[in-house]
């Protein structure tokens, strides 16, 4: 019955014509849409409306909710579901927090307004049966420019992928055991040889923060894949694999190696 009304409401939704006003915010905030097939674009923009109209989207701080900050984090959010056949649009999460910048972590309680008691500026966190939270101006930035190896909205989204199975591990739901078991293998071997080289002091691929448990892991290695596709899949082959499988695309193709 609620699937069905989903179904419906998404129909409506995408009856009409893409928004032409949207189109210079894709253009310039969302520079992986340039790469993307007229296929892929047009999904990219259809999972766009449908989670603009079907999330809460929420300030914080004062800050001010337009529809460039709508489309702008919504096309990103895009970007790890467009190639995939099997998606709920992020069903879970119910809506958007946007800050103007860098924040101490929130709590429910305070209606996700910043949380004086914590000490650490965070810029992004996303929430287990909750909301996905953000710094918007780390957002703007690292939509605009891939090559800075780095996109907030596509780690918190990918934790969100990550807790559809109700288990926060680094391995979102996948379609087979032989999947499973190659992931379980190729991911837990790399997350043990990036913290011993974080332990020993040594050069990493991965960021510091993704030797802090699985979850994280996942979760920098997807903004590895779309945003420094070859240095993933010259170092991490096994990774890159796995994860263009999981995720239907090839970024590789996408950027010219450099």
């Amino acid at each position: 019955m609620f699937s069905w009304l989903s179904n419906r409401r998404r129909r409506n939704i995408l009856c009409g014509p893409f928004p032409g006003w949207w189109e210079p915010i894709l253009r310039r905030n969302i520079a992986h849409a340039a790469y993307l097939s007229a296929e892929q674009n047009l999904t990219l923009r259809n999972i766009t409306r449908i989670l603009v109209a079907e999330k809460k989207w929420e300030a914080a701080r004062g800050f001010a909710i337009t529809e460039e900050v709508k489309v702008t984090i919504a096309a990103q959010a895009a970007l790890l579901i467009v190639g995939m056949n099997d998606h709920d649009y992020y069903g879970r999460v119910q809506s958007v927090v946007v800050y103007p910048d860098a924040f101490r972590m929130p709590n429910e309680e305070d209606g996700w307004e910043e949380d004086d008691i914590g000490s650490d500026n965070i810029t992004g966190q996303a929430v287990y049966r909750g909301p996905v939270i953000l710094a918007w101006d780390d957002v703007l930035k690292e939509g605009r420019d891939p090559s800075c190896g780095q996109n907030l909205v596509l780690h918190e989204f990918a934790h969100q992928l990550d807790f559809h199975d109700n288990a926060i591990d680094g391995t979102p739901p996948l379609k087979s055991r032989d999947q499973s078991q190659r992931w379980h293998t190729v991911m837990t071997a790399a997350f043990v040889e990036h913290k011993r080289q974080i332990a020993a002091n040594e050069e990493t691929f991965f960021t510091e923060h993704a030797a802090d448990d699985e979850a994280d892991f996942f979760a920098d290695a997807t903004e590895a894949f779309y945003c420094a596709p070859h240095g993933l899949h010259d170092d991490f082959p096994d990774i890159y694999a796995l994860l263009a499988e999981y995720y239907n695309l090839d970024p590789a193709s996408w950027f010219a190696r450099t």
